[in-house]
């Protein structure tokens, strides 16, 4: 294949300016921010401005049979947009504007290549009674990939993960078509996927393996007048999970609940490992932390409510205090100083996992000597939660990445002795794990999905289950 070739079609469409194969600019796109698993190569470096641009560059993929990765800002953590088996990295980043905004479905239109900065800074200009739920990741961490990636949100009580928020989407299959799904598939409203066939499931969990997101319609909240964050302490997980637990289910208008170890909370100023604390139980220091966020409509209905939550913790011999808002980016845990990475070994799981979890994972970093960092998030009114575990290193010492890898493989395979333990956005390495654990009819199905959506196996190679 002549890239020259390739490179002189794909400018026909975009343009010189938004297309280069020059290594400087080919460097941006090989590599994950933080994470350390192994770099791609980018052959080519794209940036669209319409989805009709995204067609043309799919079709034009199609012909040379060349890969295509769909990215954002390369900080979405897990190394999903590296491009592992070379070719095109479509960079989204000129899909970044806010289309539609309807306050009275409670949703907003966006373009694929929107970070959570503008969409935040646009609904806090022009509609200020709203808000979405955001991620803990950097500002500059693209939406529709953390909704598309399952990622957790502050307001994960009240809509689940991020594929919860999402009512439908415009999507460019690996063949070059154009599709929607949802409402918006039938109409100019794009309120919800209910009551057609669901296909965004069709690009949820795929990691960019059946098709591009150039649209999204993304649920927003209404800012409530009364607001509480209590933060709570505890000696012990297993004094302070089930206190979460009980709080889950008794409603009282919460909108998050985190469970947190000292490892993670000590991120609130910035970590440093130098400093951190590594066996806070050895030490008598409290490993339990817990957020937890309240609203209200009214201030009679909200003192009822945080009377309530103070007294169920209480009745656990829990410590409270309350505080102001907690951080929308609470990105701290992660060292982006020169040099700094970060992995995890994160999970979907049982809530009556949730300790186990931790028991494990705080064991195994013990014996490596690094200090546990870790999270547990409880989603969709108490359904169902998150659990995971971070690991600082050194991107550029390569017996730290090594030793990390060999942590958070040792994590992984402990943790999968608690049924139901999923991992989210995992590493190449991890992935053979659930094609041998799952049920070989739905891998097959998947596998057959897959073939239909992106005929040439071009979208995103070497990523997710449905890849061989």
């Amino acid at each position: 294949m002549d890239l020259d070739e390739v490179v002189t079609e794909l400018e026909k469409v975009v343009g010189e300016r938004y297309i280069s194969n020059r290594p400087e600019e080919q460097f941006l796109y090989h590599y994950d921010f933080v994470t350390a698993e192994p770099e791609g190569k980018c052959d080519i470096a794209i940036i669209p401005g319409s989805s009709e641009e995204v067609q043309e560059i799919v079709k034009i993929a199609n012909r040379y049979k060349i890969p295509v990765v769909p990215w954002v800002s390369g900080i979405n953590f897990g190394s999903i947009a590296t491009p592992r088996k070379g070719g095109i990295v479509v960079d989204l980043r000129r899909l970044n504007r806010v289309l539609e905004v309807n306050e009275d479905d409670m949703y907003a239109v966006v373009e694929g290549g929107i970070t959570w900065a503008d969409l935040r800074g646009y609904l806090n200009k022009y509609h200020p009674d709203f808000r979405p739920g955001v991620t803990w990741s950097p500002p500059g961490t693209g939406v529709i990939p953390s909704c598309l990636c399952y990622g957790m949100f502050d307001l994960g009580m009240l809509g689940g993960t991020g594929a919860e928020f999402i009512n439908g989407l415009e999507v460019v299959l690996g063949s070059g078509e154009l599709i929607r799904v949802g409402s918006c598939s039938l109409s100019n409203y794009w309120y919800g996927r209910q009551p057609l066939p669901d296909l965004a499931g069709l690009f949820i969990g795929w990691e960019g393996t059946t098709g591009i997101v150039t649209k999204a319609s993304i649920k927003i909240w209404p800012k409530l007048p009364f607001r509480t964050d209590f933060l709570i302490s505890g000696k012990e997980m297993r004094i302070g999970v089930p206190v979460m637990l009980k709080l889950a289910k008794a409603g009282l208008g919460i909108c998050d609940i985190c469970i947190l170890n000292v490892g993670w909370a000590q991120s609130l100023q910035g970590f440093d490992e130098k400093y951190a604390i590594l066996d806070p139980i050895k030490q008598n220091i409290p490993d339990f932390v817990g957020l937890i966020t309240t609203q209200a409509y009214t201030e009679k209905q909200h003192k009822a409510q945080c009377e309530a939550i103070q007294e169920i913790c209480k009745e656990g011999n829990l410590e409270k205090s309350t505080g102001g808002q907690t951080p929308i980016q609470f990105w701290g845990c992660w060292n982006f100083s020169r040099g700094g990475g970060g992995q995890w070994i994160g999970s979907y799981c049982s809530t009556r996992d949730i300790i186990k979890y931790y028991e494990i994972s705080r064991k195994i970093c013990l014996k490596y000597n690094k200090p546990h960092q870790f999270y547990s998030r409880i989603l969709f009114g108490g359904h169902y939660c998150v659990a995971r575990t971070n690991i600082n290193f050194n991107k550029n010492d390569p017996e730290e990445i090594k030793t990390a890898r060999k942590l958070l493989k040792e994590i992984h395979d402990a943790v999968q002795q608690l049924d139901g333990v999923v991992m989210y956005k995992p590493p190449t390495w991890a992935i053979r794990t659930y094609k041998d654990k799952m049920i070989p009819t739905t891998r097959q199905l998947i596998e057959k999905i897959k073939q239909l959506l992106d005929p040439n196996q071009i979208l995103n190679p070497g990523q997710g289950i449905g890849d061989e």
